[in-house]
């Protein structure tokens, strides 16, 4: 058997990226599924969210797995929010941006705390 090369951090973090994209694109589709009861958007949605499974697992190769999914439940917050916004026109309150200020410092908090290695 062929032994392969270990993942670079560049590639995880290429694969890390690529989740995070996957998601959004599966949240965006999850709100015209009308509860999973129709089809094409169901089903768009379950693939994109199976691609955003698998990239964020080839990423946990090198990616700490805690912090890892905290980035990625931030940003997803935080990029679902703002595509809530923009695209489907929700409002947003004070409360909200808070919300996500707080959790965006957690994040920072915690990738300083270099647990990474």
């Amino acid at each position: 058997m062929k032994e392969s090369k270990p993942m670079t951090k560049k590639t995880a973090y290429f694969y890390f990226v690529l989740c995070i994209f996957f998601e959004q694109i599966g949240n965006l589709f999850i709100s015209f599924t009308d509860g999973f009861t129709v089809l094409l958007p169901s089903l768009a949605c379950l693939l994109f969210y199976g691609l955003c499974y698998a990239c964020f697992a080839k990423s946990l190769k090198v990616i700490n797995l805690a912090i890892g999914f905290a980035v990625w439940s931030g940003v997803s917050i935080i990029v679902i929010a703002c595509i809530d916004m923009l695209i489907l026109h929700a409002h947003l309150n004070w409360a909200d941006f808070v919300g996500m200020a707080i959790i965006i410092v957690g994040i920072v908090g915690m990738n300083l705390n270099g647990s990474q290695e």
